[in-house]
């Protein structure tokens, strides 16, 4: 008699294969694709135990560019929410429905509510836009906080005892300042007036206003139904199956077919569980291909892969063994990352670097290559950003959190023994001697100098070049480009695409991803082992006491070592 357990495994594959159809097979007829985007798409696929998988990024571009050689497939309904601050992803959407409208295929468009973001894309895009009755159409003008916490700190006992190098990195502001620094004032209006100046133009030229008549539109927004159509800033109000239907008479279409639906928009089904149980990395490429590497998210220091971000570790194996594979005829990297650990950014950027010299590396910046994103991003042989995307942040911060104040209103007292003068530097309960201060400003500039060393090195940029833009600065891939810390603007279609033709691998080759999907198993062992997994599942469990924020995350976890982070907690949008 066969064990329970296997028959229900058995049930639970028979019954995935059912419920993995996502319109990837070849229309069978004339039809309509249908794409729904709540948010954003992840860098990476994600799947979760206790909640719905979601498509990447480039999965939703595959399916947009699917239309574009598919003759049966006539056009695009897009349904979008809200994209935050993607500007970079939302940039990159854009360009691959505007090469669906070359095609001269119709692209609707749908929302119930959506912001300056969502409404960026459609504006551009869109044959048509329309939105119900009761919809929000929340164009109002980009706006950036940050939060600043040491009166908070104070008033609880704790110190943040920071350094920085770089005059307008301000990593260490938001701990120590109650307000934000005219340097870093300076660099987030720049980038500001460049995201708005894309938000402008992409609208003026979908929407066919002129500049005051955008304006108005922004300074009067948000936007109810009434108050848009009367804008022109959408072509109808109306439900959802009324859009369908035009999109569909106006495509020509005999079926509306909804792809990548099942991941975005329902919870954990029987595929999705079974996919999480099953063995890591689903196969791998063979022969001669191309390989997408992702650098997504806070970027630490462990051999161990993490629930979030990415660790030094895995990835410098995986670029080892790329390096050595003489099939895998170059790599496309991936960066959407605020940085993290200095020292897991060198050790990522050797190993870039070792797999340059070897082969073609084509760097593609998505939202952001921020401080330690950046660092590695320069050691690739070519370097894509979209006009929005968030490039630099080149400096160091460092220091701890100080809680003597709190631990004695607590009535924690602490006794110390020391036999060295800098001993006691890593204390919680104690600040910075002098002798402590200089020996970690002297750690932070060296840092500093190798991190300025690499990008010089990468850029090939004097020091008169690289001085106007290091010290901290952030600024827009088109100012990025400006400045030469990026080569070209362009797409992950773009640097997909440049690499094919510099390696002659064509486009029916395929592409090996990495990272791979990981089953549930190690995630697991990871979070039992007591790796970086567990830390982020036990940051989930934590009040959001501060703001989340890279530095903030890293200073929590005990990390005192040079940090090469995203100045601030910022919120963008």
């Amino acid at each position: 008699m066969a064990n329970p357990f296997f028959r229900y495994v058995s049930c639970l594959m028979w019954l995935s294969l059912a419920a993995c159809a996502d319109g990837s097979r070849a229309p069978k007829t004339d039809e309509l694709r249908e794409i729904v985007l709540r948010n954003a798409a992840p860098e990476e696929r994600a799947t979760e135990l206790f909640s719905a998988s979601r498509s990447s990024h480039r999965e939703v571009l595959q399916k947009i560019d699917e239309a574009v050689t598919e003759p049966r497939i006539k056009g695009i309904f897009l349904r979008i929410g809200e994209l935050g601050s993607s500007f970079a992803r939302t940039s990159e959407l854009r360009q691959a429905l505007l090469r669906v409208r070359e095609a001269k295929k119709p692209v609707h468009c749908y929302f119930d509510a959506t912001d300056n973001s969502g409404y960026g894309l459609v504006a551009e895009v869109c044959d048509r836009i329309m939105m119900p009755p009761n919809g929000m159409l929340a164009l109002t003008g980009l706006r950036a906080q940050s939060y600043y916490l040491r009166d908070l700190l104070e008033r609880v006992g704790v110190t943040a005892e920071l350094l920085q190098v770089g005059r307008f990195k301000g990593a260490a502001d938001p701990l120590t300042r109650t307000e934000m620094a005219p340097e870093v004032r300076e660099t987030m209006g720049a980038l500001l007036d460049d995201l708005s100046a894309d938000l402008s133009r992409g609208v003026q030229k979908g929407r066919s206003m002129d500049a005051a008549a955008f304006q108005h539109a922004v300074d009067e927004g948000p936007h109810t139904a009434a108050s848009a159509l009367k804008l022109h800033l959408v072509d109808a109000v109306g439900f959802d199956d009324e859009a369908r239907s035009k999109a569909k008479d106006a495509a020509k279409a005999k079926a509306v077919v909804s792809v990548l639906e099942r991941k975005e928009d329902h919870g954990l089904g029987i595929g999705d569980v079974f996919d999480l149980f099953t063995d890591d990395g689903k196969g791998s490429a063979r022969g001669e291909r191309l390989v997408l590497a992702y650098v997504a998210g806070t970027i630490g220091e462990s051999d161990n892969e993490g629930a979030d971000g990415v660790q030094s570790g895995p990835f410098v194996k995986a670029m080892r063994k790329y390096a050595d594979d003489v099939n895998v005829k170059g790599v496309v990297l991936r960066i959407d990352s605020p940085g993290g650990s200095a020292l897991a950014s060198d050790k990522m950027w050797h190993a870039v670097r070792r797999v340059a010299k070897r082969k073609p590396v084509i760097v593609s910046v998505g939202d952001m290559a921020a401080s330690g994103g950046y660092y590695i991003a320069c050691a690739g042989t070519e370097i894509f950003a979209s006009p929005t995307s968030i490039v630099g942040s080149i400096g160091v911060v460092g220091g701890k959190i100080v809680v003597d104040k709190l631990a004695a209103q607590l009535g924690v007292h602490a006794t110390t023994l020391t036999r060295g003068k800098n001993a006691n530097w890593l204390s919680p309960t104690s600040r910075f001697s002098d002798s402590e201060r200089a020996a970690l400003q002297r750690a932070l500039e060296e840092t500093y100098g190798i991190f300025v060393s690499r990008v010089r090195e990468g850029r090939k940029l004097s020091d008169a070049e690289i001085s106007t833009v290091a010290e901290g600065r952030i600024m827009s891939g088109k100012r990025a480009t400006e400045g030469k810390l990026v080569d070209r603007e362009g797409t992950l279609y773009d640097a997909i695409a440049h690499l094919r033709d510099k390696t002659g691998v064509s486009d029916k080759d395929a592409i090996e991803v990495w990272p791979k999907d990981r089953s549930i198993f190690s995630r697991l062992s990871n979070a039992m082992s007591g790796g970086s997994e567990s830390r982020a599942l036990l940051g989930q469990l934590l009040p959001d006491v501060l703001p989340k924020s890279p530095l903030a995350a890293l200073l929590l976890s005990g990390d005192t070592k040079p940090l090469a982070v995203l100045p601030f907690s910022l919120e963008l949008e």
